[in-house]
C-alpha cells in the first residue's frame, strides 16, 4: 500500500507524537517490509526524538505534489548500521491539500519575472518573500500584478550551509498595496513545482517553525 502513493526508502518524513503535534522532527525511511516501517532516529536540529514501545505517532511526507499523513505505533528499535525505530505500517493515509500546507513568515531573496512569450527570455527583478508554504509564496514587489498573471520565480532556500536555488512557476491569486511602503503584496500559488522542490520547502518551513519556538 505504501508504494501506491509514493513513500519509499530514503524518503524524508516528518514525525511527531500524536499527543503533541506542534513538535515535528525529521527522519528518513530506512526500510519497508510487508509488516513494518523502519525510520532513522527523528531529529530536530541536534535534538533526537526519544520514543518507547507503543508510542503513537503521526508521520507526514510529500508524494505526487501533495502531502500525506498517517498514524503509526512504535514496535521497538534495532541497530542496522544505524539505530532505527520499527513502526507499524500505515492503515490509512490522509491527503492534505496544498492550501493546507503550513505557512511561515520568512524573508528570503526571490527573483521574479512574468512568463515571457514564446522565443523570448524572462526579465527578472529582485524582490523578497513575506511568507512561504509548500503551496505558494507571498512577495513584496514594486509591481501591481493582475490576478492570473503567470510568473517565473527563482527562490533561494537556506536549508543547508550552501543555500538551495530553485526555479518554480506560479500564478498570481491576489495583489494589494502595502500600507507603509510604496510597494505591493503579491500572493502567488505554485503551479509548476516538483516533488523534490516541494519537499525542500516543507523541510524549510518545519525548520523555521522549530527555530521560532526555540526563541519563544
Amino acid at each position: 500500500m505504501a508504494e501506491a502513493i509514493g513513500i519509499q526508502i530514503n524518503q524524508k518524513v516528518h514525525v511527531t507524537n500524536l499527543e503533541s503535534r506542534d513538535n515535528w522532527y525529521l527522519a528518513s525511511v530506512q526500510d519497508i517490509t510487508d509488516y513494518e516501517l523502519m525510520i532513522s532516529i527523528p531529529t530536530r536540529g541536534t535534538n533526537p526524538l526519544v520514543l518507547k514501545k507503543d508510542d503513537k505517532l503521526v508521520l507526514s511526507f510529500i508524494s505526487e505534489g501533495s502531502r500525506y499523513e498517517f498514524n503509526a505505533k512504535v514496535l521497538g528499535w534495532r541497530y542496522d548500521n544505524i539505530p532505527i525505530y520499527v513502526l507499524t505500517l500505515p492503515g490509512e493515509y490522509r491527503r492534505v491539500q496544498l492550501r493546507q500546507f503550513v505557512r511561515i513568515s520568512t524573508m528570503i531573496d526571490v527573483l521574479c519575472a512574468e512568463m515571457p512569450e514564446s522565443g523570448k527570455h524572462p526579465v527578472y527583478a529582485k524582490c523578497i518573500s513575506l511568507d512561504l508554504s509548500g503551496g505558494g509564496i507571498r512577495l513584496l514587489h514594486k509591481k501591481n500584478f493582475e490576478v492570473n498573471t503567470k510568473l517565473l520565480l527563482k527562490i533561494m532556500i537556506p536549508v543547508k550551509k550552501e543555500p538551495e536555488y530553485m526555479e518554480i512557476s506560479g500564478t498570481v491569486v491576489r495583489t494589494w498595496p502595502d500600507e507603509n511602503l510604496n510597494m505591493y503584496k503579491v500572493a502567488v500559488q505554485f503551479t509548476g513545482i516538483s516533488r523534490s522542490q516541494q519537499d525542500l520547502i516543507v523541510r524549510y518551513t518545519f525548520m523555521k517553525m522549530s527555530e521560532q519556538r526555540r526563541f519563544h
